[in-house]
């Protein structure tokens, strides 16, 4: 057996159900003093789920371990609290994302200048629509950064 199997838990820490990723190919039972594994029909007694990991390339999912932080692109540039399907507008040098998983409104990180009417206007986040058809600086880290450059090109 060269592949490593995932024990998914359906009850804790008494039954897993064993896949080789895709199909379901066997189980874990906790039984009084151990473990009965059932792989492709064979059944095998362990002492705990240490032994079973040794000896059988089995993995334990731990329910509730925490799950792999998805690094952002463009990560300085702040965005609000939740951010779903992130990319990256090479182009522009901005990372764009939706509010939610559903939604196809993108969004830019970070503070902009968009010039929409006669003044610059300083926004946060503001829809990638309006980066697309205004004329705009930024993205800046911070709201000070944008407003300082509002009065450079003022003045």
């Amino acid at each position: 057996m060269t592949q490593v199997l995932i024990a998914k838990p359906v009850v804790k820490n008494q039954f897993w159900i064993v896949t080789n990723g895709t199909e379901k190919v066997g189980n874990v039972l906790a039984e009084g003093s151990g473990f009965e594994v059932k792989l492709n029909g064979n059944k095998q007694f362990y002492k705990n789920t240490s032994a079973i990991q040794k000896q059988t390339k089995i993995e334990f999912q731990h329910p509730g371990a925490p799950k792999v932080k998805q690094e952002l692109p463009l990560s300085e540039y702040p965005t609000t609290k939740r951010v779903f399907n992130s990319i990256v507008d090479i182009k522009r040098k901005i990372h764009l994302f939706t509010k939610t998983q559903k939604s196809k409104c993108y969004h830019a990180a970070g503070w902009f200048v968009l010039k929409q009417s006669a003044e610059p206007e300083v926004t946060f986040c503001p829809k990638y629509i309006f980066v697309q058809r205004y004329p705009y600086s930024g993205p800046y880290k911070t709201e000070a950064e944008a407003l300082s450059m509002i009065n450079t090109h003022n003045d």
